[in-house]
């Protein structure tokens, strides 16, 4: 079975319109804490609970894991996500937001693979933190996009960009595409204009997306 990157893109950007979020970086966090049925806590938080040392937890659970999310059974919550609070920032929000991705797409490990999972995971992820829209709108504003704007509006700087040049263009509903555009519009116009008043950096190289703009349309 293949991942189904169109079905993660459109589910990303309907979060992002359900959840009213129109300002950048966009940030995971809350949305779990708006979740029904979801518990949210550090992996410190988690070792305490646990009686273990913090060091110790972690190498139960991998010392470079950014975040996971735990089913439970429990009669309010159903999943439990924990996350690495000692992270640097873009690598905690992709971590989340793809942990985020497991829940909204209902990965419960019965019907994909791991590799199907996380593929799917990973694409909602990009699509949340990177909206399409927001880079078109900044694309067309014509300031260079480079990897230091990218970083300055999302958060996500190389390593991101490695991740999103890894999952192909997808098509999803053009309408989805207007309403996000509108929706963080004075976000978008607010940032460009600050942009152009900030001093480049001539050593920033231009934002290669691959084709993760393939197949874009509003």
């Amino acid at each position: 079975m293949k991942p189904d990157y169109e079905r993660a893109a459109t589910k990303a950007l309907e979060v992002l319109i359900s959840e009213e979020i129109n300002t950048t970086p966009i940030i995971p966090l809350p949305v779990f804490k708006r979740m029904k049925g979801v518990g949210v806590l550090s992996f410190t938080e988690m070792s305490n609970m646990s009686n273990i040392e913090r060091r110790s937890f972690m190498s139960l659970l991998g010392a470079n894991l950014d975040a996971i999310t735990l089913h439970v059974d429990h009669p309010t919550i159903k999943y439990v996500v924990g996350y690495n609070q000692r992270l640097p920032f873009y690598m905690l929000q992709r971590g989340l937001a793809k942990e985020l991705g497991h829940i909204v797409l209902g990965h419960d490990g019965k019907a994909r693979s791991e590799k199907v999972r996380m593929e799917e995971a990973y694409c909602f992820a990009h699509h949340f933190l990177c909206p399409r829209p927001l880079i078109h709108a900044v694309q067309q504003s014509g300031i260079p996009f480079t990897v230091e704007v990218l970083g300055n509006m999302t958060g996500c700087y190389e390593q991101c960009l490695s991740g999103m040049r890894q999952i192909p263009g997808v098509h999803v509903p053009p309408e989805l595409n207007r309403k996000v555009k509108e929706q963080f519009q004075d976000c978008v116009t607010e940032f460009i204009s600050l942009q152009k008043y900030l001093s480049k950096d001539e050593n920033s190289a231009i934002a290669d997306f691959g084709s993760y703009m393939d197949g874009y349309e509003e």
